[in-house]
């Protein structure tokens, strides 16, 4: 039965089109339920009714045309109940409605069960027999697992179905995912190569058949010289017999095998990615049906060899392809070097299909100012390539092939975003205090984008996280003690004679080394942060001699250590600060500077530190809330996931609390605190988190102005009142509904025109 399962999965999602999918599907299934009639039905929320899209059973000339309410019948029953309906005579349930353009009179037994898709009823799958019978819990299981494994994958079909019709009658298609950083783009997408599969591609005709055929050459080419090299490379540590698959592929290369096929699609006028598809499916689905075992199995050599081939064939269009004017990034997963390879008068916006907006590439995005939105739904990127779009990074939306009233809206929005920007910028040279005097000190995070944060000094008041690890990303290997002095020297003369708080190296979790690789089935639960470098004192040494010797003469240097949970790892890191600061002692006795021993803090993320600031007080100078990783611990949700992206939030009145209690302990403990977390950079965030009691805060460069103007028109009597509001609600909507009447009360409401004009 799971291999049943399989191939109905495989071959719904090699079909090109919505209409065919869902025909293969139920034929499909009736097969191999040996049941009399399978039918699917699709929500149409537009007009609140399910609409039969594919039967094999009942009348084919009610395919498309047949519609049933939401509430009306069992169809409707199983859409509202979001559960499985099994009855041995339909007719005689209550519900039943008859209705005989469709055919059903003769079937008795009925089987229905609902399409989920990230928790929106997307149909109804039927199966219906003439017997009167119950379907067993084993054909029930079977068609409730089919239809959670194929929900995203029909969800998917649809979407390119619109996408399809969208384009020919040019109109607007939206998606929907979670908004990162914050803006609006109005720009042409540019696609990063994803990681390829058929499904992907999207079957194209193509008019130059000798530019295309000049393609596919070029790409078999590359692929006989990778199989030549791979050959080559372990001749020394595989048999003979081994090596031999090498030449089955280079046999199967040759122009009288794949090649003559493709020739074939090509003189039809399909273009050189969708002749290859056609031709490996073909091929693929032939080596299946074969009874042979050893002969079936040489499906999943076709199948290598289609994607490497393809593989060439997408990186040798992309080699000719140069970044538009106006390019809106899109990749499958982002990574900072994606962003680093466009040019920054080039970039506009920027989407990730998988990842979250709490991930630190998003965070790069924000602190690079560029509009981004996370998680939205898994389509083949391809087809998004060269199209128009416009990107609403305040809704989350993304709108393909807009059209012109869409585009002039939010031309027009831009426009006023410009405007307020400029309003912001016009303040930055002011104290940062609020109405009634009290002064907030407003830091910065940096050492994500490390081309352009020269320019923000005259921004702050100093750094309030300078995240060392973006140095060792950017490196082949380990830098030498003497290359992280000079970094780290720059870093601190720049922002002289303002402190600048230096985060040790903070790895694992989604920050990895190329060369360092930490594989875990739960990283962010695993080997990170202070883990790693108490582990490896080596490391930890260097980098702290690195500090220490670069604070020479200047003294604006403070040490954070991150992702502390034990008394013991405190106390293993402050020893090891003190062995680097003796043996520079010695080393340097001779030298003009002296060295000082800086103030040592901690990070305060994860929730068993909260509780251990009574021990810490007299062991360290000062505690940071890292809001990101906190809240992902405390509400148990990954913050990498775009799957339960909706569920990370900083609003969550358990989160406020926490961070309430942790701004109470400290002023007791008389332990100078601060917060550099995301929560800091959002107006709302920094208004709660001032009337707590923070008085410093780090942000990313593109919020620091923001923030100064709105807390200097707000008093801290207005923010505490709110704030006790906030703390007594039970739920986030209730402290985002507060936040917003607070806004709009105080004649901030300027500041969210974004979130509501285009909600």
């Amino acid at each position: 039965m799971l291999a049943t399962l399989r191939t109905i999965a495989e071959v719904v999602s090699q079909q090109d089109n919505l209409e065919t999918a869902l025909s293969r599907f139920v034929m499909m299934v009736k097969e191999a339920m040996h049941t009399e009639c399978c039918s699917v039905y699709f929500a149409d929320y537009s007009q609140d009714n399910f609409v039969l899209m594919a039967s094999d059973g009942l009348n084919p000339d009610a395919v498309g045309r047949f519609r049933v309410g939401f509430t009306e019948g069992l169809v409707g029953l199983v859409a509202q109940r979001e559960e499985p309906i099994n009855i041995a005579h339909a007719q005689s349930h209550p519900r039943f409605k008859l209705h005989t353009e469709v055919h059903e009179e003769g079937y008795n037994a009925f089987l229905s069960v609902p399409v989920v898709h990230q928790r929106k009823v997307l149909g109804v799958i039927v199966v219906q027999q003439r017997d009167e019978r119950v379907f067993s819990h084993d054909e029930e299981s079977f068609l409730i697992t089919l239809s959670a494994q194929l929900a995203s994958q029909l969800a998917q079909v649809e979407l390119q179905s619109a996408l399809k019709q969208d384009a020919s009658s040019h109109k607007t298609s939206v998606l929907k995912g979670v908004a990162s950083a914050p803006g609006i783009a109005l720009g042409e997408a540019f696609v990063v190569i994803p990681k390829l599969d058929f499904a992907s591609i999207e079957s194209q005709q193509c008019e130059q058949i000798h530019q295309q055929r000049q393609l596919f050459q070029q790409a078999v080419a590359a692929t006989r010289q990778e199989f030549h090299v791979l050959k080559n490379t372990l001749s020394d540590s595989l048999p003979k017999e081994a090596l031999a698959v090498f030449e089955v592929y280079q046999q199967l290369l040759d122009a009288r095998s794949l090649g003559q096929r493709v020739e074939q699609q090509l003189e039809q006028g399909w273009n050189a990615k969708s002749a290859l598809k056609h031709v490996i499916i073909e091929l693929v689905t032939q080596f299946e049906a074969m009874s042979d075992p050893y002969i079936k199995e040489r499906a999943v050599d076709v199948r290598d060899l289609g994607l490497r081939v393809l593989h060439h064939l997408v990186s040798t269009e992309s080699m000719v392809k140069s970044y538009p004017d106006n390019t809106i990034l899109i990749a499958n997963e982002l990574t900072p070097a994606m962003l680093a390879e466009v040019p920054k008068d080039k970039l506009k916006g920027v989407i990730s299909v998988h990842g979250s907006a709490n991930s630190h590439a998003s965070i790069l995005t924000r602190a690079m100012g560029i509009p981004a939105i996370w998680g939205i739904e898994d389509i083949p990127l391809l087809q998004f390539d060269g199209k128009d779009m416009i990107l609403d990074a305040y809704a989350g939306r993304v709108y393909i092939s807009p059209s012109d009233v869409l585009r002039n809206e939010y031309s027009a929005l831009k426009l006023k975003e410009g405007q307020l920007h400029d309003k912001f910028e016009a303040e930055h040279h002011l104290a940062s205090v609020t109405a009634d005097g009290e002064r907030i000190s407003l830091l910065l995070n940096a050492g994500l984008d490390l081309s352009t944060e020269h320019l923000s000094a005259k921004y702050c008041d100093g750094v309030g996280l300078y995240r060392t690890e973006a140095w060792f990303m950017q490196r082949g290997q380990f830098p030498s003690q003497a290359e992280q002095e000079n970094w780290y020297r720059e870093v601190l003369a720049r922002y002289h004679p303002e402190p600048v708080i230096m985060r040790t190296l903070d790895i694992g979790g989604d920050k990895v080394l190329d060369y360092f690789n930490i594989s875990e089935d739960n990283p962010f639960l695993g080997w990170r942060g202070i883990r790693v470098t108490l582990d490896h004192p080596e490391l930890f040494l260097d980098q702290l001699k690195a500090m220490l010797k670069a604070n020479a003469g200047l003294g604006n240097l403070r040490i954070m250590l991150p992702m502390v949970s034990h008394t013991e790892e405190v106390d293993e890191a402050l020893a090891l600060l003190e062995q680097a600061y003796f043996e520079l002692q010695e080393e340097w006795a001779d030298q003009f500077y002296t060295i000082d021993k800086p103030d040592i803090g901690v990070m305060l993320e994860v929730p068993s530190s909260i509780f251990l600031l009574p021990e810490w007080a007299d062991k360290v100078d000062f505690c940071s809330v890292g809001s990101n990783d906190l809240t992902q611990y405390l509400l148990a949700v990954d913050r990498a996931n775009a799957q339960v992206a909706e569920l990370f939030e900083p609003y969550h009145p358990s989160v406020l609390r926490v961070l309430k209690k942790i701004a109470d302990d400290c002023q007791q403990l008389e332990l100078p605190f601060s917060l550099c977390g995301e929560l800091g950079g959002e107006p709302e965030g920094a208004i709660l988190l001032v009337a707590m009691g923070f008085r410093r805060l780090s942000m990313n460069i593109s919020s620091l102005n923001k923030i100064k103007w709105t807390l200097r028109r707000l008093a801290v009597k207005d923010m505490e009142a709110l704030l006790a509001q906030c703390l007594a609600a039970s739920s986030a909507k209730q402290v985002h509904r507060l936040l917003r009447e607070f806004m709009i009360a105080q004649g901030l409401s300027e500041l969210l025109y974004t979130k509501s004009d285009t909600a």
